[in-house]
């Protein structure tokens, strides 16, 4: 909403009807009709003109007078009358005015039949630079207009000129005029003041973002809508037609998701398209961790308690995730188990659990990636007795301390023979799922 929709009527009504201070006339000064016989000049008269001998500009910059704040000033002038001249040039036997319309306006409203008028003699290129800053300059000119002042004083001013009239960069004068390269329904959503119940204004930051689908007008009008609907801020409708324009085969689905999915969305796009970049090696141990510390975390999550509390949708959704996810880890496993018996790593795929902490390891891990307990023990393994003290596949003698707790130069270590006794809990899941 513009500011000056904000303003107390009073302070709004003061500043549009010009300030007591600026005038060059006394308090007790009145403006009157001037006599002929006055020596005036004639490019710089004021007069009280009837209002049926002006007319407005067609060209003006302005194109949206609200009623509400013209009514407001008109209240304002019937009390105090028109502080400040209108300026208006001479035009085809009648005036027209150059600056001051909403003055003009609002005097007609409070039943003025006349109107104090700086008269002055102004070339038409000089009536439009001047009606273009007086309403550039303005509080509660939409961007459009602005825009399109600034595309008025650019065609008889140089970039240069135009921006040390106006007091701003360059840069800040092609971004204004970059909104009037949006399709029209676009546009239209910046000279809006009041936004639908439940819905927020388009921004010129939101606008400018729809830019990058300037070459979908269709995707265009669907996000001014999600925008004003779902209010989203001017980040997340850039994130959202960033990933229409990356992803152009997921455009529905951005259209139609929250910001949460559409995130959740592009984090999978993201990761498919960082496994299609070759892998850097250095990264594969942080990989392996990541992956351990996920996996734990899963681990406590899958309480199964919670099925009690899902509806029926719920559980239909939780089952499709975990069995996507158990899927990948499906095809993940069979890869690795692939790379382990391609090569000479001595591969068999035992499970146990540490002997100290309970985690299952595979007995290839050599120590617990928790403890660092190492896992093959001569104590645990169904070849060794303990009553002899000695391996019952190779005869070594294993005294029952150095069985109980191996170091690595023990034969158990990496033992080739290693059978434990029992199966691990990992083991017995599998058996049992098959």
């Amino acid at each position: 909403m513009p500011e000056s929709a904000t303003r107390p009527v009073a302070a709004r009504s003061r500043a549009d009807n010009g300030d007591m201070a600026t005038l060059t006339l006394t308090a007790k000064e009145t403006f009157k009709p001037t006599p002929k016989s006055a020596a005036v000049p004639s490019d710089e008269t004021v007069r009280q003109i009837a209002l049926d001998q002006i007319v407005t500009n067609p060209d003006q910059p302005r194109k949206s007078f609200y009623q509400d704040t013209l009514d407001e000033l008109a209240a304002s002038i019937k009390e105090r009358g028109v502080l400040e001249p209108i300026v208006v040039r001479p035009f085809e036997g009648k005036f027209q005015v150059v600056m001051g319309e909403r003055r003009f306006r609002a005097s007609g409203l409070a039943g003025k039949a006349t109107i104090p008028a700086l008269v002055k003699e102004m070339s038409d290129e000089d009536a439009h630079a001047d009606a273009l800053l007086e309403n550039f300059q303005r509080e509660d000119m939409n961007p459009v207009e602005k825009a399109r002042a600034i595309q008025g004083l650019l065609t008889f001013m140089s970039w240069e000129k135009c921006g040390k009239t106006l007091g701003v960069s360059e840069t800040t004068l092609r971004r204004s005029l970059e909104l009037l390269e949006l399709p029209p329904f676009v546009q239209v959503e910046l000279t809006l003041r009041d936004p639908q119940p439940g819905q927020i204004l388009l921004t010129e930051g939101h606008c400018r973002a729809l830019g990058a689908l300037a070459h979908d007008p269709a995707s265009q009008k669907r996000m001014v809508d999600k925008i004003k609907i779902e209010k989203l801020n001017v980040g997340d409708a850039e994130k959202i037609m960033g990933a229409i324009v990356k992803h152009p085969e997921k455009r529905e689905a951005f259209l139609r998701v929250p910001i949460a999915i559409t995130e959740q969305l592009l984090k999978t796009l993201g990761a498919r398209a960082e496994k299609a970049k070759p892998y850097r090696p250095q990264t594969a141990e942080q990989h392996m961790k990541a992956i351990d510390k996920i996996g734990q975390q899963l681990g406590e999550l899958l309480d199964e308690r919670v099925i009690e509390y899902l509806s029926a949708v719920q559980m239909n959704q939780m089952l499709a995730t975990c069995a996507e996810l158990g899927r990948g880890l499906d095809e993940f496993n069979r890869k690795i188990r692939l790379a382990l018996k391609s090569k000479e790593y001595g591969f068999q795929e035992t499970y146990i659990h540490c002997p100290l902490c309970g985690r299952v390891e595979l007995v290839g891990s050599l120590r617990c990636s928790v403890c660092w307990t190492i896992l093959r023990r001569c104590y645990d393994c169904g070849n060794y007795d303990r009553t002899q003290e000695k391996c019952a596949v190779n005869g070594g003698r294993v005294y029952v301390a150095e069985a109980e707790s191996p170091k690595e130069y023990s034969k158990s270590y990496k033992c080739p023979d290693y059978k434990p006794k029992y199966d691990a809990q990992a083991v017995k899941t599998l058996k049992m799922a098959a």
